[in-house]
Order: C-alpha cells, then structure tokens, then sequence
C-alpha cells in the first residue's frame, strides 16, 4: 500500500505527458494498424481478448483515457488490476528515468525488434510492467492486488504486450 501514491503519481505524470492525444475507443470501434492513432486510447486489444489473454473473469475496465485501468478476477479468486499506456512522445530512456526517481527495479529486453523494459517494485512482487518503445512507449501494468508473485504479474504484462504488438501486425 505504501507504493500506492507513487502509482498514483506516476499514472498522473502518464496522464499530463499525453493529455488532449486522443479519445478512448469502445471495443467495436477499435483502431486498426492502419490507424497512425492505433495504439491510443485503450489499445488495440478488445475487453474479451484482454481476459482472454490472461485467463481471468469479471474484466471491467475503471478509467479511460489516457492511461486505462481494468480490474479483473483471476481464475484462483484474487483480484488483479491491469493499465495501459500508449505515451506518443514518451521514449524508452524518459521511462528508465522515472523508473530510477520511484526505485523501481529494470530489466532491459528486447520484444519483437522493439526495445524495453520490465518494471519491477522491489517491495510488491506482485506488481511488474512492460514497456517498450514504438511510436512513443507502450506499456502495460500488472498488479496482483494481494501482492502475491503469483500469478506471474510479469508474464501476464509481457503476454499483454506481445498481443499487442502481434494485433499491430509485429
């Protein structure tokens, strides 16, 4: 919980960072790859295929845009709470910045021919993000609300980026 302000504050510096960049699209209307605002919004991926993606029920999305929330059940019960960010003018080394400014941990990688990175709190194993940077940054959060590291809060965030980028025709 002692973490919450600092998500908090780093979702309001996403929000201030991309204000005014787009609207939030419904899930029939969602962009496609042709769309140079393809990943705005919520993302290209439908509420369905999101819970798909991780196996979980109950998906409801809480906030959108700029940055949007879901919170979802998982398949053993507990809650999970996920967020997308598609920062337009953000860049890979801005987000390594404020990683280091609230003491996450990072771990550079390499998505499809897309440089990244995994967020890590040190205090919340049940906490992990993906960012990688394409046109801006692109990210996608994953935060076991009992803060159990399982399940894997990472693999579902990577699982979540990679259908991204697969929707996007990477």
């Amino acid at each position: 919980m002692a973490r919450l302000p600092a998500r908090i504050a780093l979702s309001a510096l996403m929000v201030v960072t991309l204000a005014g960049c787009s609207h939030a699209a419904r899930p029939s209307d969602a962009p496609t790859s042709a769309d140079p605002n393809f990943l705005a919004g919520c993302g290209p991926l439908e509420d369905q295929k999101l819970a798909a993606a991780l196996a979980v029920t109950g998906m409801k999305r809480q906030s959108a845009p700029t940055v949007c929330n879901w919170t979802a059940t998982a398949a053993g019960g507990g809650t999970v709470d996920l967020t997308y960010a598609w920062l337009r003018t953000d860049t890979l080394s801005r987000e390594v910045q404020i990683a280091d400014q609230f003491g996450y941990q990072i771990e550079r990688l390499v998505v499809k021919h897309f440089g990244g990175m995994y967020w890590r709190d040190p205090k919340d194993p049940g906490s992990c993000a993906v960012t990688v940077a394409d046109t801006g940054t692109v990210t996608w959060w994953v935060q076991n609300r009992d803060h159990a590291a399982q399940p894997d809060p990472c693999a579902a965030a990577m699982t979540l980026m990679t259908a991204t980028l697969s929707v996007d025709g990477i």
